[in-house]
């Protein structure tokens, strides 16, 4: 379970309560205390049951309370602050935009950008001035390799944050922006039908192969009761490709009160009237290691006759 209390404890709010702010040293060097920025900190045991995405949003509010209210958050801090998904870990510095920069400055803690596009648009999200989602999840787009911009901007499209016109509208603020065309391309490929992370990267796996594209969320059989919606489908190979995420047995809500067993079962009954059907050949099924390493995925839907 994530800890989302991350309160920060300020040096300067422990001098204005008449507190020794020397004990907060002490108590970093203990371990009872981790050091965000300078003067800003956060219990230990608190940081250690947060999640990634928290302890970064917790770590854009220390840095902003360095910068100052103006501070404007952008690629993968607003992502965070947004409730957007990324690939792999969050990122290691808060990400801001700074309108006045023509080029970027890096330090430790934080990566300025120089604002590419203009005006600015900002947004107050959770006390915190972001860019706007879509923004967000260009710029990630542009410094990234494809999957890990298609994994935001498939979540984005899929909940409603945006649409594909905004994604576009972004794109023609910033022609000249450093990866402007590795956005794009990502921007075209999205595709709001990819429910999780783990389809996303498994669509960019089997587009990168060379692989026929698949129909996404297919229901069974078209007419009549339904077996299932399943994630992938090729028609013209009969082949139904499934992403077996553990989440599915892990979260008690996705369960719906079934236990992970029950939902083994429920899984192997559904692919069985899958696999009954006269259009159905055979269900392939991979993991999120799969998903990611791409070759086995790759490899079992070849073997399964996907062209």
């Amino acid at each position: 379970m994530c800890d989302t209390s991350l309160e920060l404890i300020h040096r300067s709010d422990v001098v204005l309560d008449g507190g020794d702010p020397t004990s907060l040293g002490r108590d970093v060097r203990r371990g009872t205390l981790v050091r965000l920025a300078a003067g800003v900190f956060v219990r230990e045991a608190r940081w250690n049951g947060a999640c990634g995405r928290h302890r970064h949003i917790a770590l854009a509010r220390a840095v902003v309370s360095r910068l100052g209210p103006s501070a404007v958050l952008s690629h993968g801090s607003a992502l965070a602050v947004h409730g957007f998904p990324v690939l792999g870990d969050r990122p290691s510095r808060v990400h801001v935009l700074a309108p006045r920069r023509t080029t970027a400055k890096v330090s430790p803690l934080v990566h300025q950008h120089a604002a590419a596009a203009s005006p600015l648009v900002v947004e107050v999200v959770a006390g915190l001035r972001v860019v706007p989602a879509a923004r967000a999840a260009v710029d990630v787009a542009r410094g990234g390799e494809l999957r890990a911009g298609v994994v935001p901007l498939d979540h984005g499209l899929h909940v409603g944050a945006y649409d594909r016109a905004e994604l576009e509208a972004v794109l023609v603020a910033i022609p000249r922006a450093p990866g402007s065309r590795r956005a794009a391309a990502a921007v075209a490929f999205a595709d709001g039908r990819s429910e999780s992370p783990g389809e996303s990267i498994s669509r960019v796996a089997v587009h990168t192969a060379g692989l026929a594209a698949p129909v996404l969320q297919q229901r069974f059989p078209e007419h009549g009761p339904t077996i299932g919606v399943v994630d992938f489908w090729w028609p013209e190979f009969g082949v139904v490709g499934e992403f077996d995420g553990e989440v599915k047995y892990r979260d008690r809500e996705m369960r719906g009160g079934r236990s992970p067993e029950q939902v083994v079962v429920d899984e192997k009954n559904r692919e069985d009237a899958l696999r009954a059907l006269p259009e159905v050949r055979t269900v392939v099924r991979w993991t999120w290691s799969d998903a990611l390493r791409a070759e086995p995925l790759v490899r079992a839907l070849v073997r399964a006759g996907v062209r």
